[in-house]
């Protein structure tokens, strides 16, 4: 009945998805529209200060990076080489288990370095009306439904606040 996509899904990858799950339920014998898709979606506003921003995108996906890298790679035809640049790196070698949870902000800071930023785009920064304004995207690339994720609902309710100004 509901399909969750993982999170840092480019804008591609989650119109293709879409499709697949779509498709799918319909050779299922199933009405599409009864399966919801959720995108999940980063939603990190720029109210909130530099160095949690840092952990909640780079910490975050390189947490991902660390234990499904490839799968991510593959998912979203990121280039395999960077992978592997990451992966080979002294500081993200030096981390002992997630990246999010352990990393001090100095080898977050130096993650950042390692991360293309397209690689960070598929995610919801910016001005907390910049961020409602990408999460209401995620419906134009088929999304059914989306969860703002990567914080804490006080941490979201200046972008909340936005997106209900762009409700109709």
């Amino acid at each position: 009945d509901h399909v969750v996509l993982h999170t840092f899904f480019t804008d591609e990858t989650l119109q293709r998805c879409v499709a697949t799950v779509k498709e799918a339920a319909e050779q299922a014998g199933r009405n599409p529209d009864d399966v919801t898709v959720w995108s999940c979606y980063a939603t990190v506003g720029d109210h909130l200060p530099d160095e949690l921003r840092l952990k909640k995108t780079v910490a975050r996906l390189a947490t991902y990076l660390q234990g499904y890298g490839d799968l991510m790679v593959r998912t979203n035809d990121w280039d395999p080489a960077v992978l592997e640049r990451f992966r080979a790196d002294a500081v993200v070698r030096s981390i002992g288990g997630g990246i999010d949870h352990k990393a001090t902000a100095g080898q977050i800071e130096h993650i950042a370095t390692l991360i293309p930023d397209e690689w960070l785009e598929p995610a919801a920064t910016g001005s907390s009306a910049q961020c409602a304004a990408r999460v209401r995207q995620e419906f134009g690339y088929g999304a059914d439904a989306v969860i703002m994720h990567g914080a804490t609902p006080e941490e979201l309710a200046p972008v909340v606040a936005e997106y209900r100004l762009l409700m109709p």
